[in-house]
Formats: structure tokens, C-alpha cells, sequence
């Protein structure tokens, strides 16, 4: 899926919350470092305060990337961090991901889509709300096909589990899956949970888990 190169003249820093973290960087002091020009200097910090869950700072990392300042320039690691910031929740990276999707290529699209789920599903697995919905934005727009049963599943499974906004989420998805395969895809859906439940530790196991594990499985 190929397609015009992406204009990236014009790409700001944004403004966001400094961290709270005691061990992290100063967020006002990343924007001060790449203001004087020292961009390495900022592209460490907001790495660091990208890689803990700042929004602003991964989509300054993107910028930085996607500009080559203070970084070799890279629209494919610009892209990475700019879906980063997207799931994190940046309003302004949606349109950032949009520009750099289109001048990749399938095959590299479906690198950083691997990237990011490697990042989110071990969360996910774990029982992080925000993993999950998460996981289902990157199989159904990240990828280069979209897996919209599995995205379904997982959102059903964030349902399930009252996590704010994955009912949403899960009516969206299931409204994307052709009418003759939705039965199967809620049959996906509870095996999902069936495993999931079964990954669990005793003590991290919802109640819920009590009943469908007693379902048969749909295998």
C-alpha cells in the first residue's frame, strides 16, 4: 500500500505535561534543550518520558525523527512513535500517523504494527485496561490488513471486563465484520476470554472467569 510521499514540512513540538516521575526528565527541560538547538539532547529525554507513557513527548520523538532533528531522519521509527502517541492519547498525532502511513510501503507498515503489538499485548495479556483497547486500535488500523475479528475480541474481551470506552470500542469493531461471520467472531471472542482467564493467576482471575470457563469451548 503505497502511496504519495507525506509532506512533513511545517512539524512542531508540542506542549504537554511534565512528568511526575521523579527519575524521569523534565518535560519543559526536553522543549528548552530542542528550542537552543540541542535536538540529541531533547530526542534522549523525550525518549525517556516516551518510553514511560507520555503522549507529548512521543509525539516530540516522532517529530524529531520524522525531521531529522537530532536523529537520523526516519519515517518508519517517526512513525512508530507517532502511533505510540496516538494510542497514549495525543489528539494532535492521529494526523501525524496519516501523513507517514502514506509513504510507506505494506511490508513496512506491517513491521511497526508488530512492533506496537509486542508492545501492547503483553500488557494486555497482563489485564491492563488501556493495553487492551490499545491492541485493538493497532489490529484494526495500524496493520496493513486489519484483523477485525481479532480487534472484536479483544475489545469484547475489555467489555467484559467494564474497561471505560470498550464498548464502544467493541460495537465498532463488530459493526466492521461481514454479517455472516459475526457469530463466529463472538465464538472467537469467548474462546479469547477462555484462554485468557486460564492465563491468569489465582489471584488476579475476575469472577466472570468462573462462568465462561465452564462454557464448552467453540474450537
Amino acid at each position: 500500500m503505497t502511496g504519495p510521499r507525506a509532506s512533513l514540512a511545517g512539524l512542531v513540538l508540542v506542549w504537554g505535561v511534565p512528568a511526575l516521575a521523579q527519575d524521569l526528565p523534565s518535560f519543559d527541560e526536553a522543549l528548552r534543550a530542542s528550542a537552543a538547538g540541542r535536538h540529541g539532547e531533547a530526542a534522549a529525554m523525550f525518549h525517556d518520558l516516551a518510553a514511560s507513557g507520555d503522549a507529548s513527548a512521543a509525539y516530540n520523538l516522532a517529530v524529531l525523527f520524522a525531521t531529522g532533528r537530532g536523529l537520523p531522519q526516519n519515517e518508519p521509527e517517526a512513525l512508530f512513535w507517532a502511533w505510540r502517541a496516538r494510542l497514549e492519547g495525543s489528539s494532535k498525532a492521529a494526523a501525524l500517523v496519516a501523513r507517514l502511513s502514506a509513504g510507506l510501503g505494506r511490508d513496512r507498515l506491517g513491521q511497526i504494527a508488530t512492533r506496537l503489538d509486542a508492545w501492547a499485548r503483553p500488557r494486555a495479556d497482563a489485564g491492563e485496561g488501556a493495553a487492551m483497547l490499545q491492541l485493538v486500535a493497532i489490529l484494526a488500523h495500524a496493520r496493513p490488513t486489519p484483523d477485525d475479528a481479532a480487534a472484536y475480541a479483544w475489545a469484547a474481551l475489555a467489555a467484559a471486563l467494564d474497561v471505560p470506552g470498550a464498548v464502544a470500542a467493541r460495537d465498532e469493531a463488530f459493526g466492521r465484520i461481514p454479517p455472516p461471520q459475526r457469530q463466529s467472531a463472538q465464538d472467537g471472542a469467548l474462546q479469547l476470554m477462555q484462554d485468557w482467564c486460564a492465563r491468569q493467576t489465582p489471584l488476579s482471575v475476575p469472577a466472570a472467569c468462573r462462568v465462561v470457563t465452564t462454557i464448552p469451548g467453540t474450537g
